[in-house]
């Protein structure tokens, strides 16, 4: 086996081995033993490339030529298990990077792959070139390095077309994006100026090229934002190009900050765009340093005319252009200041002069300072010189078109959001958006460059919100097809065409569309008859073209800049709007209203509710947080109840009525419930507009209106109860069972369980006479605790035991009347009758002593007791008198009335027993 052993030394770039083959070996064991020799655990062999090596003898012969024949050979990995001996020479083991290496080594930025495809053209050119040098024939020295100098400059001159190339197709690629053709030409050019360079300048270096690169994508990103105008992103770009120093810090700092400084970045970037690759010079000199800035001012007419109008004014109408440009300055604001600017007014020269020499300047202060000379401009201005200035302004922004682009330079700014605009309405088309008809309106619109459309763009640039742009859009393309649509009705109706109409009819027909105010109206009325020349114009150019459409444009913008002196008032309002919502919102920060409530409160707040402004007034005058906050919240819940009762009643209701949740009686219920504004209602709508939950809403409800309509339900029986025992005491009162003068109403009123149990006898029992008794006795004891206060049940004992007792005493007086009637001749029978009545006596040995006493605490029972009596002693004079006449029919009968009066004694007895029963019971 040791003879078959092949020794084979192999390389690589990093290593060399020797290891030991023998034939027969397996793929994967060869794999393995040259991966460990040369230390790849990680890779994969493939195979072998072997050089012959030609021998010594050879080699040393100078003057013969080199054999361009030989050619590396490669052997496959399972070919050399086979045949180790084909592994003779240079052996170079072929490695192959595994899939995890592969995925790690991947290039992820643009500039890596750049750096790659330029390292290999370079491998590729240099390997040529040494190949060509290899075939040729030896030469001198001298002649050698003469021959080989220019190619290998043709290396340097490749890199360097192929960074300049590399650039200017990443400038063109930037400037494609753009919608301005304007912009597009500056790109292109400034393309075409990076091809040519090449040639003039020296050899650019890697890492030179590295960094425009990522500068030039810095500028793209902006620009894909609308961080940055097309026209600032242009000229950015070619400051870019021609390396300009400032630029390129500012744009390395924002690079390594990661986005942090991006206000300052737009900020520098739009200066250095406006003023250009060169720094200014400062216009002062040494005679004028040091003094104040009054006296610099005062000097400033003569140093423009010193230095001249051509010398000076074109960069300063350069910047207020570039302002424009970025929305700071309006278009009558840029025609005023340039009108200075051409009269080389001093206060506008000073203050952009001082602006251009400051290292920090600020544009927002400079647009401030600009604005505040044009309103003292305009300040002087008569009304009718502001509307005629307005109008003409608008006229010529009407009628100018977008192809005047092309034959203007000066005004290119003014059109760029036009452009802008028409790109995003195409691309929102795209997206369906937009309409096509949407669409077709709008770019109308812009071609017109109508107010709304650029004031919308204006607010656009200055937050970016897309979403805000495209909703603002659809609303005013839906305006203007309603007026179109307003305008053609109108037109039909009349039956003549618009040039019938003149200009009073179309102010009079957009004041009753809500177009324009009864002020505006009166105003452009007034100005009309005053023989404006503004209004005159475009009522001529009206009945020429006979253009509605213009017409209302042209008032509108008339309408807009003239304010017919209303500025001043509408500052006030609007301050004190900005304030109330400021308010509004802290509390919604806090968490102290919802949100539901803070959009009532707005809405409460524009239609200028009194009730709200009121509550506004007191928190001014005390600055009460707490109060307000609970007097917003009531207001709230009244205003919610007031929009929504009404749905409540028409629509909720009868919706849960029709779906089978409310039956027909407790929806009615609940729809009085509303109307009378209950509480327990009020309170689930709160709830509800809180927590928009329909489900819990719906069932509050329905348990509202079951809880009515038991409690009604409780309420009519008690109702019938009362009116049942009401029926019954008048029947007692009828029958002479109690008095009127007893308060048995107020007892049923009272819904005294006493009388409620006695109306349950009665009806249970039908016997008025007996119920008539112990109603008598709880009225007697109403009156009595009433009038002394004394509640018990002790009292109620001591009154029964009275009662017994008069009730004996009556039964006395009956006795003695008979024994004086009956005569001598029954005196047997009536010891007999004393007998019993003193066992009679015997029997209320239970009556307490004290009954004597309670006989005197209570007045009312005494007199009952006299009364009886009298009553008793005239029943036995009419029985005397009846006696004296009847006097031998008494003796007759004698022995009747003795068995009669014996059963009323002991009926009489039976009863006073009973009563005597039921005391006892009831002190058990």
């Amino acid at each position: 086996m040791g003879s078959d052993v092949t020794y084979v030394e192999l390389s690589d770039a990093s290593s060399k081995a020797t290891i030991g083959l023998y034939a027969g070996m397996e793929p994967q064991e060869l794999e393995l033993l040259v991966r460990a020799a040369l230390q790849h655990p990680n890779d994969v062999c493939r195979g072998f490339q072997v050089t012959y090596e030609p021998s010594s003898s050879f080699r040393s012969n100078r003057y013969k030529k080199r054999p361009s024949s030989v050619m590396p050979r490669l052997v496959p990995l399972s070919v050399a298990c086979q045949v180790p001996q084909l592994l003779v020479g240079h052996v170079t083991v072929l490695f192959m990077p595994s899939a995890t290496s592969q995925k790690g080594n991947l290039l992820n930025t643009e500039t890596e792959q750049v750096q790659q495809m330029v390292q290999s053209f370079e491998t590729d050119h240099k390997s040529a070139l040494l190949r060509h040098f290899h075939d040729e024939p030896m030469l001198q020295d001298h002649e050698s390095s003469t021959s080989k100098k220019p190619q290998f400059n043709d290396l340097e001159t490749t890199k360097k077309v192929l960074y300049m190339e590399l650039m200017a197709k990443k400038v063109v690629s930037i400037g494609m994006k753009s919608s301005s053709l304007q912009v597009q030409i500056q790109i292109l050019a400034l393309a075409d100026d990076i091809r040519q360079q090449f040639c003039k300048s020296q050899v650019m270096k890697y890492h030179q090229f590295i960094e425009t690169m990522k500068l030039l994508a810095i500028i793209e990103k902006l620009l894909d934002k609308h961080m940055l105008s097309e026209k600032h992103g242009a000229n950015l770009l070619e400051l870019i190009v021609n390396e300009d120093k400032v630029l390129w810090k500012t744009l390395q700092s924002y690079s390594v900050d990661d986005g942090d400084n991006m206000v300052d970045l737009n900020t520098i970037a739009k200066r250095l765009s406006v003023v250009g690759c060169e720094p200014v010079k400062p216009i002062s000199s040494k005679k004028n340093k040091g003094k104040s800035l009054r006296k610099g001012i005062k000097q400033g007419n003569w140093l423009v005319k010193k230095r001249g109008r051509n010398a000076f004014g074109t960069s300063e109408m350069d910047l207020v252009t570039s302002l424009h440009a970025q929305h700071l300055l309006t278009s009558l604001e840029l025609d005023i200041l340039k009108a200075l600017i051409e009269q080389e007014d001093y206060q506008v020269l000073q203050i952009l002069r001082v602006f251009k020499q400051s290292d920090y300047g600020d544009v927002k202060i400079l647009r401030n300072a600009l604005v505040s000379i044009v309103e003292e401009i305009t300040m002087e201005l008569g009304d009718e010189e502001k509307a005629a200035a307005a109008f003409a302004r608008g006229m010529d922004d009407a009628v100018r078109e977008v192809n005047q682009l092309e034959d203007s330079d000066d005004n290119s700014g003014s059109f760029e959001w036009q452009r802008h605009l028409s790109f995003l309405l195409g691309q929102w088309q795209t997206q369906q958006q937009l309409t096509s008809a949407d669409v077709t309106a709008l770019l109308q619109m812009v071609n017109q460059r109508h107010n709304l459309l650029e004031s919308a763009y204006e607010v656009f640039a200055g937050d970016g919100d897309e979403n805000e742009l495209l909703d603002t859009l659809q609303r005013v393309a839906k305006l203007q097809r309603q007026i179109e649509q307003c305008q053609g009705e109108q037109i039909g109706l009349d039956g003549a065409p618009a040039s019938g109409l003149n200009l009073e009819d179309v102010v009079r027909a957009m004041q009753q569309r809500g177009v324009l105010q009864s002020g505006d109206a009166a105003g452009l009325l007034v100005l009309f008859h005053g023989k404006n020349e503004a209004l005159q114009a475009a009522n001529e150019a009206f009945h020429a073209d006979g253009d509605v459409h213009e017409l209302e444009d042209t008032l509108l913008l008339v309408v807009k800049h003239a304010r017919f002196g209303r500025e001043k008032e509408e500052d006030e309002p609007v301050d004190e709007m900005q304030a109330i919502l400021q308010l509004l919102a802290d509390f919604g920060t806090s968490k102290r209203l919802d949100l539901w409530q803070i959009q009532l409160l707005i809405s409460l707040l524009k239609s200028h509710d009194p009730r709200l402004l009121a509550a506004i007034d007191v928190y001014r005058e005390d600055q009460d947080t707490t109060e307000l906050a609970d007097t917003l919240e009531i207001l709230v819940e009244l205003a919610a109840w007031e929009r929504h009762c009404r749905a409540m009643v028409v629509d909720w209701i009868p919706a849960l009525t029709r779906c089978g949740k409310l039956p027909r009686d407790r929806a009615e219920r609940l729809v009085q419930m509303v109307k009378a504004r209950d509480d327990r209602v009020v309170a689930a709508l709160v709830v509800f507009l809180s927590d928009n939950n329909k489900e819990e809403f719906v069932d509050t409800l329905v348990r509202i209106a079951s809880l009515l309509m038991k409690l009604t339900d409780a309420e009519t029986d008690e109702m019938k109860e009362g009116q049942l025992v009401l029926a019954s005491l008048n029947e007692l009162e009828e029958n002479g069972a109690i008095s009127v003068e007893k308060p048995e109403e107020e007892l049923v009123r009272r819904v005294e369980p006493r009388m409620l149990a006695e109306k349950d006898v009665l009806a249970a029992t039908n016997d008025a006479v007996n119920v008539a008794d112990p109603a008598h006795r709880d009225l007697a004891k109403v009156n009595d605790q009433v009038k002394d206060g004394i509640v018990g049940e002790k009292w109620e004992f001591e009154e029964v035991n009275l009662s017994s007792k008069a009730a004996v005493s009556s039964i006395d007086a009956e006795l003695a009347a008979n024994k004086q009637e009956s005569g001598e001749t029954l005196d047997g029978d009536t010891k007999d009758d004393e007998s019993d009545a003193q066992v009679l006596e015997e029997s209320h040995v239970d009556i307490p002593a004290g009954a004597e006493v309670q006989e005197e605490r209570r007045p009312n029972e005494l007199e009952e007791q006299h009364e009886t009596d009298q009553v008793n002693e005239i029943e036995q004079k009419e029985g005397h008198q009846e006696n004296d006449a009847d006097e031998s029919s008494t003796n007759d009968s004698v022995d009747d009335e003795d068995e009669s009066t014996k059963s009323d004694v002991k009926k009489e007895t039976d009863i006073v027993v009973d009563v005597n029963d039921e005391v006892d019971h009831e002190r058990t």
